[in-house]
């Protein structure tokens, strides 16, 4: 008796685990870009799609759960996915790192978004919940952008 209830318990914990499994798998998850910047603002205007740029940094907690919550909300990246192209920027590399002081972020995560022709319209810092965000990005997806111009007090910062 002992045995067939510990089979039917084990039986019962695998059927459990791969329905979670499959579950999981099935979700939809965010495209990030994979190739370079250059290429993939090159893509940007072919799409016509606003870009949404995450700075991160594999030290940055709040990044971490931007990834493990916001970008890991199926309903959200449906969202992304839909209407805009989406590039994780690693601040840890150089490459990052020029594309950072480019747009002279600061803090992480930093979210900024520009339009389909690669003009900048909003900047998100910090952790934000998949909803909100959502509803952020939303009210500016049909911005027109225009050219960014570096902060005087970052630019102040670095002439001294």
């Amino acid at each position: 008796m002992k045995l067939k209830m510990t089979l039917m318990l084990g039986l019962a914990c695998m059927v459990l685990a791969s329905y979670t499994s499959v579950h999981n798998a099935a979700a939809p998850k965010v495209k990030f870009y994979e190739g370079s910047y250059d290429e993939f603002l090159r893509e940007a205007k072919k799409a016509k799609k606003p870009v949404l740029l995450d700075f991160w940094a594999g030290w940055c907690n709040p990044c971490k759960k931007m990834d493990t919550e916001t970008f890991s909300n199926p309903t959200f990246a449906t969202y992304l996915n839909d209407h805009f192209m989406v590039y994780k920027v690693n601040i840890d590399t150089f490459d990052g790192m020029e594309i950072a002081d480019r747009f002279a972020v600061d803090a992480y995560p930093t979210l900024i978004l520009l339009d389909s022709k690669g003009k900048f319209v909003n900047r998100y810092k910090g952790f934000y919940p998949a909803n909100y965000l959502e509803n952020e990005l939303d009210k500016s997806r049909e911005q027109k952008g225009k050219r960014f111009v570096t902060p005087k007090a970052t630019t102040a910062a670095y002439s001294e």
